[in-house]
């Protein structure tokens, strides 16, 4: 007999579910409990992928057979409920455990199940920490589900330098930093194992390779992907443009960031357009928006972010903006309106392409326009910083901007005595004990500028909330006069 809990049991589905790429409806696929000297081991396998989860401890060797609906009619939320699975016989397999302290059970025909061939072990591994993990799981979310002449309904994982990356033609993830076996490229097929939740995501990976499959092992759970041996898949790192040679630069804060990826998903959309904003790098920092027909254009302020370099505008489709702020980006350089918008780190590279230039959207008289908040404080900037756009060698000027004022350094300033004959006094090593009015004059001057600090914070923070309270009366006469045109269209 051999058991474990009802909670395993979902997990295990579940999992299983995801690797094997089946749906619910399909039930009779075969499951393996296999108990040896190590533990038990419950097994599956497709031939989209091989999946295994090993559970230690002390147990009777042997084996049973199972089907998904014996796990989805024994599977729970408690994890100190039990299952016992026990073979009566060669034909019948039974299940009993306790639902709430009643007892339940399940009997099974175990004569149409065979048995599979147990998979090949890699013979070495490579350790790998658990970002790799997280790797897999953005890579997979942009691999599409059917190919073209290239293989790119797979991920690609390069050993020399650790390499992986994944593409649908219009976006490009590649990451680096890892550890794979073997010399030349693997490409592994699509699949939606990476993104379970029952996966130990804080666990190290360890990556090996048999002729047939490249094997995943996190924790308890080993998977066994196919390797696609045939596809070819296309030179991405050619498309890459040089970091230097972006002309403009854009810097999200973690506000505005945060701010995107609520406002994103609500902004209108043209159905015909898959799904363009305008980005208008002006001034400032602003995204537009357009829905169906007459309606208005929608313009999103982003405040606390800013751009460098030259200004410009391009369309491009929202879905990317939004997956490389999930992906963790804040630094995106652009090389021009209709080349590939690129985000960049020490490890990463995420690369999309844009629209075409001349669909840009424009503001209008009844434009509807969106602030993010203006942050008080100054988020964090990303560890790395962006290198500088390259300029042509010239002879460096001054700057001429003019720079803030610093009242306290002016009144510092204004304290040091003038120089006599064009030359600076000479000190005496005996100055501030002959006079000892110069230190109470200083600091009675930087009490004072303190004072007008003060004073200037409590007028600027009045301001602010004059400012605030207008720009709630605008927004409340705004809608109202929308309100009014659709009352209008209504008597129509």
């Amino acid at each position: 007999m051999l058991t474990f809990s009802r909670q395993l049991a979902k997990q295990i589905r579940a999992v299983f579910r995801r690797a094997l790429q089946i749906s619910a409806s399909q039930t009779d696929h075969v499951v393996w409990l296999v108990a040896d000297d190590t533990g038990l081991r419950i097994c599956a396998q497709s031939w989209r992928a091989i999946i295994e989860y090993h559970l230690p401890g002390i147990t009777t060797p042997g084996s049973i057979a199972l089907t998904m609906e014996a796990l989805a009619a024994c599977e729970g939320t408690k994890s100190d409920e039990l299952v016992r699975f026990e073979k009566l016989d060669d034909e019948t397999v039974v299940l009993r455990w306790d639902d709430h302290s009643i007892p339940q059970s399940f009997q099974l025909d175990a004569r149409k199940l065979q048995s599979d061939t147990p998979p090949t072990v890699p013979e070495s591994w490579a350790s790998n920490p658990p970002r790799l993990f997280a790797a897999l799981s953005d890579a997979m979310k942009i691999v599409p589900t059917d190919a073209t002449r290239y293989a790119i309904n797979c991920v690609q994982l390069r050993p020399s330098g650790g390499r992986l990356a994944a593409t649908d033609t219009h976006q490009l993830l590649i990451e680096t930093g890892f550890t794979f076996p073997g010399v030349s490229d693997v490409l592994i097929p699509r699949t939606t194992l990476f993104s379970s939740r029952e996966l130990p995501a804080d666990q190290p990976v360890e990556v090996g390779l048999t002729a047939n499959h490249c094997v995943f092992r996190m924790g308890p759970w080993t998977v066994w992907l196919p390797i696609e041996k045939q596809g070819r898949y296309p030179r991405v790192e050619d498309i890459i443009p040089a970091a230097d040679s972006a002309k403009t630069r854009l810097s999200l804060s973690a506000e505005d960031v945060s701010f995107l990826l609520e406002v994103i998903p609500r902004l209108p959309t043209e159905t015909d357009q898959q799904g363009r904003i305008t980005l208008d790098l002006n001034g400032q920092v602003v995204m537009l928006a357009k829905g169906d027909g007459p309606s208005p254009v929608t313009q999103v302020v982003l405040r606390n972010s800013y751009r460098s370099g030259d200004e410009m505008r391009l369309n491009t489709d929202r879905q990317f903006l939004v997956r490389a702020a999930q992906l963790g980006f804040h630094e995106i350089e652009l090389h021009g309106s209709e080349s590939p918008v690129v985000c960049r780190d020490e490890r990463r590279i995420y690369l999309w392409s844009v629209l075409e230039e001349a669909a840009a959207l424009t503001t209008g008289p009844d434009t509807v326009q969106l602030e993010s908040h203006l942050a008080t404080t100054t988020s964090p900037r990303p560890a790395r910083a962006v290198p500088p756009p390259r300029r042509a060698r010239s002879t460096p000027e001054r700057s001429s901007t003019a720079m803030p004022r610093n009242r306290i350094t002016e009144t510092l300033a204004a304290s040091v005595p003038p120089a006599t004959n064009g030359s600076p006094p000479t000190p005496k090593p005996n100055d501030q004990h002959e006079s000892p009015g110069a230190f109470n004059n200083l600091l009675q001057q930087a009490e004072t500028a303190k004072t007008s600090l003060h004073d200037a914070f409590s007028q600027i923070n009045h301001l602010i909330g004059l400012l605030k309270r207008h720009r709630r009366q605008s927004k409340l006469m705004q809608t109202t006069l929308a309100s009014l045109k659709q009352l209008q269209t209504l008597e129509v």
